[in-house]
């Protein structure tokens, strides 16, 4: 059965201890903790066999997806707790116009082997400078 292409934005099931707010679990088969800086260069991410599960957890950024020839923005914010899922073969990249760095989790789905030019960035394509740039302004 094919994965599905299509990217999903859901907010963060959750239950409520006293001042303590908990997550419901997500499946995953790691969980990686990224720090994004100050960044609005123009690079993107692929991963050939694994779908990223994203959700910031201090400051905000704005995912930048391709779907369908078109760039979109997907603004995280830790207080609006939103999990984002990107499966493979899905170009992704995020934008932190802040001040400071964003923290972010990613539940990570493996579907195969990790191919290292999966983190590798790429360069956008040159006919997407336009909307890039539009996303910037």
């Amino acid at each position: 059965m094919a994965l599905s292409r299509r990217i999903e934005v859901a907010s963060v099931a959750h239950n409520r201890a006293g001042a303590t707010l908990f997550s419901d679990p997500l499946s995953s088969d790691e969980t990686l903790i990224a720090e994004i800086s100050t960044d609005t260069s123009c690079t993107l991410f692929c991963h050939r066999r694994q779908t990223d599960q994203l959700r910031v957890l201090r400051g905000s950024l704005e995912l930048v997806v391709l779907e369908n020839r078109q760039l979109r923005r997907i603004t995280l914010r830790e207080d609006e707790p939103t999990w984002v899922r990107i499966p493979p073969g899905v170009p992704h990249g995020a934008i932190n116009r802040s001040s400071s760095a964003a923290v972010l989790v990613n539940a990570v789905i493996r579907h195969g082997p990790s191919d290292p030019r999966d983190y590798q960035p790429r360069p956008l394509p040159g006919g997407l400078l336009r909307q890039w740039e539009a996303l910037l302004a």
